[in-house]
């Protein structure tokens, strides 16, 4: 009886963040609580009203969205594991990457798009669309995104290889 109650606690649990994630993308894709993202609460009133804030939130309800199907993906982890089997390892594994990569992958999309955006209208802004400090910024950026994506893949390797193979 005691296992049951764990599982009831951990499926509602399950049950409240699937929902919070869920109204949150709800509300971001209308245009609502967009003062809930992360650097987006001391935008000026009139600033929300932007097309920029808009697409925002769509994006970033998009992103919720995703995190629903990773919570879902990592609750399908645990059913496969508690059922068994003879590939219930591997399943579950493929499930769980799958879930993080649900999680990464959206998340690394809203921040580049994000910062191309932003720099998108500074270039507007100051009228200085090919200035050799914006090449500069760009070529950063593309080695900082691909660090970034080496750092991701020499991880996912060592969790989905290394570590199974070293668990043998």
């Amino acid at each position: 009886m005691e296992e049951f109650g764990k599982h009831l606690v951990g499926v509602v649990f399950w049950l409240a963040t699937f929902a919070l994630f869920a109204v949150l993308g709800w509300k971001f894709w209308h245009g609502q609580w967009l003062r809930l993202i992360a650097g987006n609460n001391l935008v000026s009133d009139e600033e929300q009203k932007s097309p920029f804030q808009r697409a925002l939130g769509r994006r970033m309800g998009v992103v919720m969205l995703c995190c629903c199907g990773s919570l879902a993906a990592l609750a399908a982890s645990s059913f496969v594991e508690a059922a068994g089997g003879p590939s219930a390892g591997a399943v579950s594994d493929a499930l769980v990457a799958a879930g993080i990569a649900g999680i990464v992958v959206p998340c690394i999309w809203v921040v580049v798009w994000s910062n191309v955006q932003g720099r998108k209208a500074r270039c507007g802004q100051e009228g200085a669309r090919e200035d050799s400090r914006t090449a500069e910024d760009r070529r950063l950026d593309r080695l900082s995104g691909r660090v970034l994506l080496a750092i991701l893949g020499i991880y996912l390797l060592v969790m989905l290889v290394v570590v199974p193979l070293a668990a043998g």
